[in-house]
């Protein structure tokens, strides 16, 4: 049988993944706003030649740290699905990749600091460390 607030980790396990695929479908959307504002900057009439030659590099550095970002955001949200999962079917390691998960959510203020308490509440209650160490 399932603990009472197993949910208080599967939940907030579950908002985060959906607000980590909301974060990586903005990314295009970045990508083409700062393009556009490269592009205007690099044909505007004051722009040197020297000048024009370091937005590009900086245009080109910017798009290949979106595709980073978005791949370890892939990774990321992965993990946390993998992890949800395990944390419903009672598996220990994934107790303790929620609390990980939860820790670092507590940076993202302010939805990320809810989230993680509220994980961090869940993962200590002793119902649930019996169910995720059977």
């Amino acid at each position: 049988m399932k603990p009472e607030k197993l949910s208080w980790v599967t939940i907030p396990l579950l908002i985060s993944v959906v607000l980590s695929i909301l974060g990586m479908l903005s990314l295009p959307f970045i990508g083409v706003l700062l393009n556009i504002v490269f592009g205007a900057a690099i044909n505007d009439s004051s722009t040197s030649a020297s000048d024009a030659q370091t937005l590009g590099l900086v245009r080109f550095f910017t798009g290949s740290t979106l595709w980073i970002i978005f791949f370890f955001s892939l990774a990321w949200t992965v993990f946390q699905f993998f992890t949800y999962r395990a944390v419903q079917e009672g598996k220990g390691w994934a107790r303790v990749a929620a609390i990980v998960i939860a820790i670092l959510g507590l940076l993202n203020f302010p939805i990320g600091t809810a989230l993680g308490v509220f994980m961090l509440v869940g993962a200590f209650d002793p119902a649930v460390q019996q169910y995720a160490g059977r």
